[in-house]
């Protein structure tokens, strides 16, 4: 009796139905830039604003949506010293926004306004921006299947803009 009732369940659990998942494709930007990439951080010293300061960079791209990049970044700090960043993009193209979440310990949240959008091919580029006060934060991102970079400048209240980093990847062995 025992056996014919676990024949049973498995029988059961075999023949449940399996739902099918509708959600939608990944926009193919997006697609293409899942995986591991290599390059560097350039930013500019806060100390000395006139110093840049390149480090060597690995980065790694999933999506945790149809429209989100999952990013983790591992920068090269030094001899023996690598600095980690997590953060998530999730990228509303009808709406025109981009909500930026970074870090860990220290979360940090922004909303930013898509400005500009244009698509060439497999490759996305896209500007953004977020006021805070008096300064805006302007963001140009170019994403594709070879290349992934984003670049940020802040601009203050009499217009002048000044570059504050810029990360910059490539495939490895491309």
């Amino acid at each position: 009796m025992t056996r014919r009732t676990a024949l049973a369940a498995l029988i059961a659990i075999l023949a449940t139905p399996v739902m099918a998942l509708y959600d939608p494709a990944p926009e193919q930007a997006l697609s293409a830039a899942q995986g591991e990439w290599r390059g560097s951080l350039t930013y500019r010293d806060y100390g000395q604003p006139d110093r840049l300061v390149k480090l060597p960079a690995k980065l790694f791209i999933a999506l945790g949506a149809p429209n989100e990049l999952v990013l983790q970044y591992m920068y090269y700090d030094g001899p023996a010293k690598a600095v980690y960043s997590y953060e998530r993009m999730s990228i509303d193209l009808n709406r025109n926004e981009l909500l930026w979440i970074a870090g860990v310990a220290e979360r940090s949240s922004h909303l930013h306004r898509i400005t500009a959008n244009t698509q060439d091919g497999g490759n996305r580029k896209l500007a953004f921006e977020r006021n805070e006060g008096t300064e805006v934060y302007r963001f140009i991102m170019e994403l594709g299947p070879l290349h992934f970079k984003i670049e940020k400048s802040e601009v203050d209240a009499g217009g002048f803009a000044t570059f504050r980093n810029r990360q910059e990847f490539t495939r490895p062995g491309v």
